[in-house]
């Protein structure tokens, strides 16, 4: 029984040296980028960048609007109470 051969998605004529863990398509050495240890296609590496964005921008809107609207309740003391509870949903955060 023969071994079948994978073949870059970019380069059909060149030998696939891995498959992309985000798209799972072959790419040769020249369309992989290796980041920890682990291979990467142009396409793979967009998606991981446009995910991570909309995260990050997701988080800064929970952290921020609740404290807002903590602030906007009682000024003096909810600043004083929303810096720590703040700090303890920042922790929680990092800690998950």
């Amino acid at each position: 029984m023969a071994i079948k051969r994978d073949y870059c998605m970019n380069h059909p004529d060149r030998p696939a040296i891995g498959r992309c863990v985000v798209t799972h398509a072959p790419i040769c050495t020249e369309c992989s980028t290796q980041y920890d240890g682990v291979n990467y296609s142009r396409e793979g590496l967009e998606i991981m960048r446009r995910k991570r964005r909309a995260s990050q921008s997701g988080h800064w809107l929970t952290r921020h609007l609740w404290l807002l609207l903590l602030s906007l309740l009682t000024p003096l003391a909810a600043l004083e109470m929303g810096g720590c509870v703040y700090w303890l949903f920042l922790s929680l955060m990092h800690h998950r």
